[in-house]
Order: structure tokens, then sequence, then C-alpha cells
């Protein structure tokens, strides 16, 4: 269990309406949201299914390779006495592939033990100091160590991105990384509390602290696509899209547990 930090995208809006504008957006992915009963597939090949393997091992299955769905099924459903109406009965459809019905959504990603809107992560320009379409909200204490921003003014959890300072944030990440980099190799201990791992290298990390200082680990686009760091590619997509917002879109900082 984790928490990551996020950036979600809306259509332009009133302030009062970013929060919960935020939460029915990331609606879809939310891990306690029930859908139609869809089949399950766990692989075409049963020898490379890690629960098969499993079962075979501890004699529940024939350690034998080429074992077919339809062998597998009538072994499992019969051991454990499982009917059709049973959340684990193992079923084989024409083609020979085992699946189970199953109504845990396919597109989760975060979970409702957290939500947060904010953080703050965000810079705004100095021109829109005080600007009621900027968002800040009340949050928890943030530990020293944890904020990459702490001492820094112009924090904000978000808003129009016409109002946001996406060059400010990476050029102070650019910064800070640089000198969290030269303390570590002088004999301190390795940065802590970024989104990569720093090496020896001092340009590297300064690159990777730009990358990443924007997107986060995921980003919410505007028309509910979900993108995140597991997707090749993901840094510089994101940067791009983000920085090629209509000025009007907003832009939000929100953490999810997962």
């Amino acid at each position: 269990m984790s928490t990551f930090d996020m950036l979600v995208v809306l259509p332009p809006m009133r302030p009062e309406h970013y929060r919960e504008a935020a939460v029915a957006a990331l609606g879809p992915y939310r891990s306690e949201r029930e859908v139609p009963p869809y089949r399950d597939y766990e692989a075409a090949d049963p020898n490379s299914v890690y629960w098969v393997q499993a079962n075979k091992e501890h004699g529940l299955l024939p350690n034998r390779e080429g074992l077919g769905w339809s062998e597998i099924a009538d072994l499992m459903n019969a051991v454990g006495g499982k009917t059709p109406d049973h959340s684990s009965y193992l079923y084989v459809d024409d083609t020979e592939r085992g699946y189970f019905l199953s109504t845990h959504n396919p597109q989760s990603e975060w979970d409702g033990l957290g939500l947060r809107i904010g953080g703050p992560r965000l810079l705004h320009r100095p021109s829109a100091t005080g600007d009621p379409l900027l968002a800040k909200y009340e949050y928890g204490e943030v530990l020293q160590d944890r904020d990459l921003l702490a001492g820094l003014t112009n924090r904000c959890d978000g808003g129009p991105r016409g109002l946001l300072d996406f060059d400010a944030l990476r050029a102070a990440h650019e910064r800070l990384a640089g000198e969290r980099h030269d303390a570590w190799v002088a004999g301190g201990k390795r940065p802590q509390a970024w989104p990569f791992r720093f090496t020896e290298d001092r340009t590297e990390n300064v690159a990777r602290a730009h990358a990443n200082a924007v997107p986060g680990y995921a980003l919410l686009r505007l028309d509910g696509s979900w993108t995140d760091e597991r997707d090749d590619g993901y840094l510089q997509d994101a940067n791009a899209y983000l920085d090629a917002l209509d000025p009007e879109s907003v832009v939000l900082d929100v953490s999810c547990h997962c």
C-alpha cells in the first residue's frame, strides 16, 4: 500500500467546483467501483499461470506439461466443491480458455482509503498572486524532509494552466537536485523523497528532476484517459501535453492511495 501524487486536468470551471469535479473524473479508476460481471481471463497458457504452478507443486493438479483448462477447471472446482454461484468458480470458454467471472474494476488505480486534493506541489506565476481561481486547500503539515518546495513562495494546489508556472517549478527542482547531489557526494545521505533514485551522475540527476517536477506519478487527461510511469515515454509525453494545454484548462494536484 502506498500513496502517489498525480495531476488531474479539468475543463474551465469555477474554483468551488474543482474538488467535486476531480473526484468525479477519477471515479472510473476507483478500485471499489463495481462493474457488471465480465470474463477475467488469467492467461491463454495454463503453464504460465502462477496459481496453476502453485497447485501443481501442492499436488492439487497433475504436475505435467500440456494440462488443459478443462481438466484444470474440473479438478479445481471439484476440490473446493465450487458451483457456478461461487465467486472463484473456474469457467472454460468455447476456445478452451479458463476464466473467472469478476466485478472488480479492471481500470482500478486508487482506492477509497485516501484521496487528497493538493499538497501543495505546484507553483503559480507571481502575477497571479491572490487570484481567486487558484486552488489552495487546507491539509495536514507536510514533513520538511519530504517537502521539495519548502520555503518557496507562490505555492498552490492548482488552477487554470495559464496561471501556473511550470518553468519555475522545473527550475526549482533542478536547483534543489543539484544542491542535494552536492551535499550527498560531500559525505551526506543519499537524497530521499524524490520520484527517482539519485546516481553519482549530477547531470543525470538534474535532468531527471526537471522531467519529474510537473507530472507526478500519473496524469488524468482532459479526455478522461489515465497515463502513468508504467507507460513508455510517460514523462516526455505528459510534459508536452501539460505545456500545450489551453490556458483556461484547470490542472489540480491530487494525492491518491493504492
